[in-house]
């Protein structure tokens, strides 16, 4: 494999289109096909993506969608389940969607434990009041994105909701706006992992743009180190530089990356 990686766009499509029959193509889904939110039930996919992913599958690629989110809300949100055969790996990875089939583990106690704890461990502080929790069900986000300073009321918390997830067994992880307690052992470098291993691809991309697709970014390396043909590709618009310097490819917004998978899909 030529060792010189693209760093435009164009480039990208060069180098992945001869792969694109047995390729693997992930993505996440928020601030990447759908631009962020302040409400996340507000997201919605750009136009284009159920047509990008549709023509990827037809070409004989095999579509994944690697989210924070449970599986079935990013299928109803994305309107996902209209692209024949793509598979939804939800919570990093912790549940499968595919077909109308979800696979998911039951809700841990540590979760309900946490559920019940975290109201009163934000009223203790107190929070921000435009400070809310959302419920993935196997994972909980406090999100800070509604406060007039979302960095200042995620300070004013970050000490205690940390001190509980690890009193109860979780990893904290911060996000564009939020702090996700997510139970241990779950990420997307691991959620591409189980996907490379399920079906050998001749070449992977993925797409992200927060602090939760670093990992991801940094599997992609790990699968050129070890000869499969990879690359990254980082969603500006989400205004996270660590994960902007982290990929390969740089694009400005949701779509743009929904351009380039369009592009991707084209003789």
């Amino acid at each position: 494999m030529n060792t010189a990686l693209p760093d435009d766009p164009a480039a990208l499509l060069a180098a992945l289109r001869p792969h694109v029959a047995h390729a693997l193509v992930t993505t996440d889904f928020d601030g990447t096909l759908a631009p962020l939110q302040v409400d996340p039930e507000d997201s919605r996919a750009v136009p284009g993506t159920i047509e990008a992913l549709t023509a990827l599958t037809r070409r004989g690629a095999t579509v994944a969608v690697v989210t924070g989110r449970d599986a079935r809300t990013v299928v109803r949100l994305g309107g996902l389940d209209a692209v024949p055969g793509i598979v939804v790996a939800g919570v990093y990875g912790a549940e499968t969607w595919c077909a109308g089939e979800l696979l998911t583990p039951d809700t841990p106690a540590a979760v309900e434990a946490l559920r019940d704890r975290l109201p009163a461990t934000l009223a203790d502080v107190p929070a921000d009041p435009a400070v809310w929790v959302e419920d993935k069900r196997l994972s909980l986000v406090v999100h800070a994105r509604k406060a007039d300073d979302p960095v200042a009321a995620l300070a004013a918390i970050r000490e205690p909701v940390t001190a509980l997830g690890e009193e109860l067994g979780f990893e904290v992880h911060p996000g564009s706006g939020v702090l996700e307690l997510r139970l241990p052992g779950f990420d997307k470098a691991g959620a591409i992992e189980r996907l490379v291993a399920d079906r050998p691809p001749s070449a992977v991309l993925y797409l992200g743009d927060d602090l939760g697709d670093l990992p991801a970014f940094a599997e992609i390396v790990r699968l050129r180190e070890r000869g499969v043909p990879a690359w990254s590709v980082a969603v500006e618009a989400s205004a996270v530089p660590e994960a902007v310097a982290a990929a390969d490819v740089r694009v400005p917004d949701a779509d743009a990356a929904v351009a380039l998978l369009t592009a991707l899909a084209q003789d």
